[in-house]
């Protein structure tokens, strides 16, 4: 079975102390026809010594340090640099587990139709020691309205399927995945395999920790409103309890203004 290239990109920030394992996980991947592009938003840390790093392995490994627009405008300009078939997006605090990359190609390659295919992923925490298993289903489309089933790191995409949709949306800034899966459903089918192929890493800076209540639960609800006309009960349930959490008040303030 031959190889497509597949293209891994790495948008990155300020992560210096994450970053080379982040790359490590791709370099030991056992698929040859691969290549790294990490787009950097200038980062002032160590990120751009480790970069440096890395240069030896030419058209292999490919970066840029410079401002950028944020984590959407960075995947859309690795994109554009991208060269292979398969898209595959890792964040520079998460890693792939060993033979994602093989794994990932073969189950698109055995489905043509499949427009990406994703597995399964674990949370860990700063050191990278496994903390529990990220919530993934099956794909199913009314599921992914409920709730986001698909864990990015774990998710590789054709480049056919990318540009169908027009890239990241870039008005999203944290549910940009979320968003993304949610397009790319409704032109091709979604795949699924049991294989855990990547990390997803908690720690206190990243945004999960730092932005979901007040950046990404707004965002997930302009997403499904945007892809699905209609946001599910389990979302607005999440939305609600933290507005209360906030100030008992606001549940008042929001049944005046609806009635």
């Amino acid at each position: 079975m031959n190889q497509p290239l597949v293209s891994i990109i790495t948008p990155s920030y300020q992560q210096g102390k994450f970053i080379q394992e982040t790359i490590e996980s791709v370099l030991s991947q056992d698929y040859s026809n691969l290549e790294h592009i990490v787009i950097d938003g200038g980062s002032t840390d160590s990120t751009v010594e480790v970069l440096k790093s890395y240069n030896y392995l030419g058209e292999r490994f490919r970066w840029v340090s410079e401002k950028d627009r944020g984590q959407s405008h960075a995947i859309n300009k690795g994109l554009n640099m991208a060269k292979g078939e398969i898209i595959g997006w890792l964040n520079s605090d998460d890693t792939y587990m060993p033979n994602a990359v093989k794994r990932a190609v073969s189950a698109l390659q055995q489905n043509t139709e499949w427009g990406m295919v994703y597995g399964r992923a674990n949370y860990t925490d700063e050191q990278n020691q496994v903390i529990g298993p990220y919530p993934i289903e099956p794909f199913n489309r009314k599921r992914l309205y409920e709730g986001c089933i698909i864990c990015q790191p774990a998710a590789f995409i054709r480049k056919e399927a990318f540009d169908m949709v027009g890239g990241i949306d870039e008005n999203f800034h944290f549910c940009m995945d979320y968003d993304l899966w949610m397009r790319i459903s409704k032109h091709y089918p979604i795949g699924f395999i049991e294989h855990v192929l990547a990390t997803s890493r908690m720690h206190n800076d990243s945004k999960t920790m730092t932005q979901y209540f007040d950046v990404g639960l707004p965002e997930i609800i302009r997403a499904s409103i945007k892809n699905y006309g209609s946001v599910s009960n389990q979302w607005m349930s999440q939305y609600f309890s933290y507005i209360v959490s906030q100030d008992p008040k606001n549940l008042w303030k929001h049944q005046k203004r609806t009635e």
